[in-house]
Parts: C-alpha cells; structure tokens; sequence
C-alpha cells in the first residue's frame, strides 16, 4: 500500500472521479461533506488543506482529506464548521491509521464529528455523540404520520401558525434554492449577531468562512450544490438558511431568522418547508447536525452515530499533547489548587 499527498487544490478530474465512484459505493459517505466539491472549496479559500492518497495495485483505494493545525498536526477540512468527518474509501476498507499519519508527516489528527462507523479511527475514539436526521425516504406524508406517531406536537403546532399567518397578516413564500445576493448577505449578519448575542466567537467574522460559503454556493450539481434557502412575506425575509446537499442528503448548517417575527416559529416554518421541497426532489434525509439545540428532538426520526478524539502517532508532539491534557484535566478537576493554578497554566501553555 503506497501513500502520497497532495494540496487539495492539486485534485485532477480523474482523482475526482475516483473520489466521486467510492463516496457512492458507500452507504455511511452520502453526506455533501464527503464530496469532492466540499474539499475543492474549503481548498479555494485556505492555503493548509491537503489530501492523503492511498493505493494498492495501481488504484486510489482510499482519499483522507486533512487541514494542517502546524506541521505536524491536523484536523478535518473545514474544521471548525466540518460536522462529518472521515475517509473517502469503501465500507470494508481498513488502514493502519497510524500508518496513514506519518505517510502524510503527521503526528496528530484531531476529529469531533467522525462517522462512527469507520474502523480506521473507531479506538481513538474518547467520546460520542449523535447527529440528528431527519428521514424522508418515505416521502413528506409519512414522515408528518411518523412524527405523529411519535407523540410530537410541533410540527402541528408549526403547521397552524402558518395557517394563522397568512390568514392574518398575508401569504408566506418559501424559495428552496434562492440566487438573492441579499439573502444571503442576511444570513451572515443574522448568524454573526446571534454569535455576539449568546456569546460564542463569530465565526463569520474570520474572513475564509463567508469566502467559503460563497464557493459552495457557486456550486450547482446534482451531486453536490449549495443552497440558501428564503422564507418570506412580501419583501421581508423571515427566516433564511445556508446549506448544502448530496444527491441523498441535505445538510442543515447555518439557519438564522428575523427577530422581529419570532413568535411566529419563522425558523421552524422554513425547516418544515426545507424537509417538504427535499422531499419532493428525492432527497433521503435531512442532517441537522451535532447540537444540543431545543427544536431537533421535535424534528428528528433518527441519529447517524459520531466519535471524536484524536490519532496520536508516537513522538515528542504526541507526548507534549498528552501531558497538556493531563494539566488540563488536573486543572479542571481539583478544588484544591486554586493557589496553584496560575503556576499550572504556564506549564500548560509551554506544552502548546
């Protein structure tokens, strides 16, 4: 088994094709952060994405699409807005991860949102997770009946505001694939707000995230696309999100909505609307991606089974890694060592 790697930008049309023939063959890669595409556009507007390629008797038998933290130590492409992670390869391919690591002149690989599925990495795991789908393989009638069936109320409560809505204030229009450059501008300041409100760094502000959108928005193929879609009413916009969608699956990433209209559920009315037109078009689920946000027990049917932790090949960085962990973890668990703590957090940052 030979393995190289390449710049993400160096992806020849027959590398991508390749990629393209594996990402089909399995069942567990249907998700739009698998295709090519997705790796091509994060490639486009970062200059540390690069790609492992493994092969065996002249054949690509596996693609492992990395983002360099340092010279020696990665995360996924596209991290920290990458939600499913792991090697472009066929269901039964297995690897010496390790191995894959020092191939590509690594000594760590960092993952929280790897398919748990994927043997590879599966005893690195140091924790897990789900990520929330919503399944319309069987069309939008069935999953309202499954819904249903589950003893969820919000959707019917979602159903009757809309009616209420138009019945009182006018009609609602919904674009499943919108081209309004202000549509888009909304979303990327209603996300950047909603950052700067709970708190959390506005990860719209650091110049590659909105270039990166704009790439995958470009993009218009029945096998990969992104999409912004728009709920409005006239020529307010209500709710709006940016995603993007696999020829089987629609991933739900960046929803905002106008606060001047909360009570009416704009958000949750344009999901209901979003899992409606995915279903017309023969998409298979919805992914609503990790979180512990409130509205995705009502929505889900189901979850695809996630893993994070971190490959750590033996070496110096790897040791430095796990005795800051240890620091960390001592620092975090000890009631006792407030006076010391300082002096702790410089040893901490000197193993950075």
């Amino acid at each position: 088994m030979n393995i190289t790697w390449i710049h993400g930008r160096e992806l020849d049309a027959g590398l991508c094709r390749r990629w393209r023939e594996l990402q089909a063959g399995n069942r567990n890669l249907a998700s739009p952060y698998f295709s090519v595409e997705f790796t091509q556009a994060v490639a486009v507007v970062r200059d540390d994405v690069f790609v492992g390629l493994v092969e065996d008797d002249g054949c690509i038998q596996a693609f492992f699409p990395f983002q360099r933290k340092s010279a020696t130590i990665a995360g996924p492409v596209g991290a920290p807005l990458s939600d499913c992670q792991g090697l472009i390869a066929a269901e039964e391919f297995a690897c010496d991860s390790e191995h894959l690591l020092r191939a590509c002149e690594l000594r760590i690989w960092d993952f929280d949102h790897l398919i748990a599925a994927q043997r590879a990495f599966a005893r690195f795991a140091t924790a897990r997770s789900e990520s929330p789908i919503i399944d319309l393989s069987s069309g939008f009638d069935a999953y309202l009946s499954q819904r249903r069936a589950a003893g969820s109320h919000r959707i019917a409560q979602l159903q009757r505001k809309m009616r209420k809505f138009e019945r009182e204030i006018g009609e609602l229009r919904f674009e499943v694939e919108s081209r309004d450059d202000r549509a888009f501008a909304q979303v990327i300041e209603w996300k950047s707000e909603q950052c700067r409100r709970t708190g959390v760094p506005d990860f719209m502000a650091w110049g590659w995230t909105t270039a990166l959108l704009e790439q995958i928005w470009l993009q218009d193929k029945a096998e990969f696309a992104g999409m912004l879609s728009v709920l409005r009413h006239g020529d307010d916009i209500l709710a709006a999100h940016f995603g993007m969608r696999s020829a089987d699956v629609c991933h739900w990433w960046f929803p905002t909505y106008s606060d001047a209209y909360g009570k009416h559920s704009p958000g949750g009315i344009l999901l209901l609307k979003l899992a409606e037109a995915m279903a017309a078009s023969g998409v298979r689920h919805i992914d609503l991606g990790k979180g512990e946000d409130s509205y995705k027990p009502a929505f889900a049917t189901g979850a695809v089974p996630l893993i994070e932790g971190s490959v750590m090949v033996p070496s110096l960085t790897a040791t430095l890694r796990r005795t800051r962990c240890s620091v960390d973890s001592f620092l975090r668990g000890s009631p006792l060592l407030h006076p010391a703590r300082a002096v702790l957090r410089r040893v901490r940052n000197l193993l950075r």
